[in-house]
């Protein structure tokens, strides 16, 4: 029997299924996220959609509040990773004074969202974070030993945070056993971590500020050219004549 609700039941409402149980498609606790070498040139912010190409890794290493979106529609952005070369997990933050329940499911909403990806035939790194020791329990679940990884530490700010993140680090190397790790670092704490496997990634700050000096380069070098006009060659001597003769050319015509 129709009613006046009847459509409403044909929709699912937006707080349908928010544990997106929908896609519990896998076997045991977490899904498995692996993930092998693969060729890019450039990495982008996941926010830069304009800027999404063939060659692009996108990052989500990012404040949580952009990543949200991952978590309430998955399936959704799986069309657009499909014009990219690569996408990383959503990197869900795992805080030491986070309560324990919170980190174990920040750990396995970034390893749906990616199993939904990476079952769509996107080629998907793994983020891995950790906090202190005991999230060392449950923070490498979910990565396939051997697999590509992705860091960051580019929100250890303070000198005390570095031996957490340090000691996370080498318990990462004994668990996962990673081919590769794409490491997104400013140049601060780079000389404490030498490993072969390591791919150095500049941070978006990082790259902003180094296209900013090499603009200030280029915009000092064209000042000092029109400043002193005798270090022109010759022949850009001669271009300014040259035009005027153009001119009365023309004029005469």
């Amino acid at each position: 029997m129709d009613t006046r609700s009847s459509d409403n039941w044909q929709k699912k409402p937006g707080g349908w299924d928010a544990l997106q149980t929908e896609l519990l498609t896998f076997e045991g606790d977490y899904p498995i996220l692996d993930c092998q070498p693969f060729d890019f040139t450039n990495i982008i912010n996941c926010n830069n959609k304009r800027g999404f190409n063939s060659d692009s890794l996108v990052s989500t290493f990012l404040d949580d509040y952009h990543l949200e979106r991952f978590w309430n529609r998955p399936v959704h952005y799986i069309t657009r990773w499909e014009s990219v070369a690569g996408v990383m997990s959503p990197d869900f933050s795992l805080l030491i004074d986070m309560p324990d329940p919170m980190q174990r499911w920040q750990v396995y909403r970034n390893r749906l969202v990616g199993y939904v990806w990476q079952s769509a035939g996107i080629k998907v790194v793994p983020t891995v974070c950790w906090s202190d020791e005991k999230s060392f329990e449950y923070c490498f679940n979910g990565i396939a030993k051997g697999s590509m990884v992705a860091v960051s530490s580019i929100g250890m700010v303070s000198e005390w945070q570095l031996p957490y993140f340090t000691s996370g680090f080498n318990q990462m190397l004994n668990v996962l056993d990673p081919c590769k790790i794409l490491f997104m670092a400013n140049g601060k704490y780079r000389h404490l971590f030498n490993d072969d496997r390591i791919q150095w990634l500049d941070s978006f700050f990082e790259t902003r500020r180094k296209t900013w000096e090499k603009d200030q380069v280029k915009e000092s070098r064209d000042k000092h050219f029109l400043e002193h006009p005798q270090g022109r060659s010759k022949s850009q001597n001669r271009l300014p004549n040259l035009r005027h003769r153009i001119n009365l050319n023309k004029a005469d015509r």
